[in-house]
């Protein structure tokens, strides 16, 4: 399926719950055509190193920003030191990839690029995620899009699915809705 990327070989190893999403991410990125992309909730890096590895391949001079503060929590676990490690270790490959080792509001609070294309995967309850997208849509351009991971989660308080029903109302939307595909992805273009 998706071994064949570079990425692979530093953390295709360790389980995703993005794996059904890859190859799609891989081919819509160069419809985004995005110059800077924003992913909060790294963890081991599949989508965001698929992003990069796809802006690399398609020409696209993008700047990525990962931003997490490598401990987990409830939904993915505690994470230890070999999980950043991993990433940091896969972004070398990247040039145009930046880890930021932050929460999301302390790289908030200091944001002033536009954003083209932002991806939502952090602690997933109700408040979490209605926090994230409230912060950081608002500096995503005109015409920029959204992406939200474990839409179609319902278990262990797991809010996506409640707040990007909210969401459908405000925004066009699209979203992977098949539990087998890999929990669901909701995507927003913002108008």
């Amino acid at each position: 399926m998706f071994d064949n990327y570079e990425w692979y070989e530093y953390i295709g190893e360790y389980p995703t719950a993005w794996a059904g999403h890859i190859n799609w991410a891989y081919a819509e990125v160069p419809k985004i055509n995005p110059k800077v992309v924003v992913e909060l909730g790294v963890h081991w890096g599949h989508s965001l190193f698929t992003i990069a590895e796809s802006c690399e391949d398609h020409g696209i001079n993008a700047t990525l920003y990962g931003i997490d503060h490598w401990e987990g929590d409830i939904h993915a676990g505690k994470f230890d030191e070999n999980v950043y490690q991993t990433a940091k270790d896969c972004a070398k490959n990247y040039p145009n990839v930046k880890l930021l080792k932050k929460t999301f509001n302390e790289a908030y609070e200091n944001w002033d690029k536009g954003i083209d294309l932002l991806h939502i995967d952090g602690r997933h309850l109700y408040e979490d995620i209605k926090e994230d997208f409230e912060n950081w849509a608002s500096l995503v351009k005109d015409g920029g899009t959204i992406w939200l991971h474990d839409t179609q989660v319902t278990e262990r308080d797991f809010g996506v699915r409640k707040y990007f029903q909210e969401l459908k109302r405000q925004y066009p939307k699209w979203e992977f809705t098949e539990r087998l595909n890999s929990n669901g992805l909701g995507i927003i273009r913002k108008k």
